[in-house]
């Protein structure tokens, strides 16, 4: 081979090794790379690190407007921060401040869905259920707001004031019992408040029995001895019940720090007679008109405690005073009626046969009398008509006047305190 064939065919040689190494260089080079575990972490921190400034910057561009209470402009960039985050990175913040945009624009449909896209993000924050609450309340829809305030007892068990917000809403859809459920357990966990322990009082006063009554305000009392307000409830509910020594107990206490204070002392009165203590009712009921001398009631109540002393004439004065303020008030003329009342029980007791004479009988009538002007007065009329049921029997008939001829008042001396 001729030294120019042998140049020829290293030329071509090296033209087809060129050819062949660029085609398997350039196969190689199309192959897409395979990316490490750092390195797949590192792009997608990238990523997220572009995402979360494109979230911080509408962010920021919502929240200066918030600030300053322009919630219709706020409301455009935290509704475009809602859409783009899709990993919820701003949490349930994010959807309270858009539901507060929307509450502030008078949007509270709006407003809803966007607190229960926060309930959605995070269901054991109980802000978005109180703001369902606050929405239900506004719309005076109580019975769609009690599960969401059911909710928030269930994931802050331990918090007092939900508990009364939840009594709250029960009073409003006219479930009692609920209600003083709710209560009592507000006031279980926050002994100390007052507001609470006094609507459960009153709760309990106008829906159940005497004895959860008191047992009410008894704890009532117990974790607030110095309010004297609880001890005089207390002292009036022992008294409905019928235990007028522990009304006493109370009352006592409450006028030893409070002398001039004429409820209290009134129900102390009340609970004397009811004891039959009556020297301690007159003097109880006569501290109460040193402080209120008009008080034609109390008058009416010392009079009726002289007349329970057998002090008929005592009695009476203070009945006349009480009729002497205003001649139609049916409790004066009631008393005055239960004196000579009392007045004929007491002389036909003290006759040996304890017969009914004709000077007993006018007296009854005396007092029947008086219990038909009481009737007049629509405050008393029915104290007044069960009086008469037992004294117009006793009142003198035709046959009576006949034998007895002349005979207006009473001769004996049994009844010189009517002379």
């Amino acid at each position: 081979m001729s030294k120019f064939q042998r140049q020829g065919v290293l030329f071509i040689s090296l033209i087809l090794l060129l050819f062949a190494a660029l085609y398997i260089f350039g196969c190689a080079a199309s192959q897409p790379k395979t990316l490490t575990p750092e390195e797949k972490k590192a792009y997608q921190d990238s990523v997220d690190l572009d995402h979360k400034k494109k979230l911080n910057l509408q962010w920021s561009f919502g929240y200066e407007p918030f600030k300053q209470g322009d919630y219709a402009r706020a409301k455009g960039y935290f509704k475009k921060v809602a859409e783009l985050d899709t990993g919820g990175i701003f949490g349930t913040v994010l959807y309270q401040r858009l539901g507060r945009c929307y509450l502030e624009l008078g949007q509270a449909d709006s407003a809803k869905y966007a607190y229960l896209m926060g309930i959605q993000n995070k269901p054991d924050d109980p802000y978005s259920y109180q703001m369902m609450v606050y929405i239900f309340e506004q719309s005076g829809e109580f019975e769609k707001a009690i599960p969401y305030q059911l909710k928030v007892t269930e994931l802050e068990p331990d918090k007092a004031e939900h508990f009364k917000k939840l009594g709250e809403l029960y009073l409003n859809v006219d479930d009692p019992d609920a209600a003083i459920e709710a209560y009592q357990t507000a006031v279980k966990l926050d002994p100390s408040d007052n507001e609470a322990q006094t609507t459960l009082a009153n709760l309990v006063s106008t829906y159940l029995d005497l004895d959860q009554l008191i047992a009410t305000l008894l704890n009532a009392v117990t974790e607030f001895p110095d309010d004297m307000k609880k001890r005089t409830d207390l002292a009036e509910a022992y008294l409905k019940a019928g235990e007028p020594a522990k009304s006493v107990e109370q009352l006592i206490l409450v006028t030893e720090k409070e002398p001039n204070n004429i409820y209290a002392l009134e129900y102390l009165g009340k609970s004397y007679q009811q004891l039959e203590q009556n020297r301690n009712a007159v003097g109880t009921y006569k501290k109460i008109l040193e402080l209120q001398p008009d008080d034609k009631k109390n008058m009416c109540n010392l009079a009726l405690s002289y007349r329970s002393l057998n002090q008929f004439s005592t009695a009476m004065r203070y009945a006349n005073k009480a009729r002497a303020f205003d001649s139609g008030y049916g409790l004066a003329q009631l008393t005055r009626g239960m004196i000579y009342e009392a007045s004929a029980d007491y002389c036909v007791d003290q006759n040996p046969e304890q017969k009914i004479l004709f000077d007993d009988k006018l007296v009854y009538k005396m007092a029947n009398d008086e219990y038909k002007k009481a009737k007049k007065d629509l405050n008393w009329s029915r104290d007044a008509s069960n009086r008469m049921i037992y004294v117009e029997p006793l009142i003198p008939t035709k046959s009576d006047y006949f034998m007895n001829k002349n005979v207006t008042t009473p001769r004996s001396a049994c009844y010189d305190w009517i002379q």
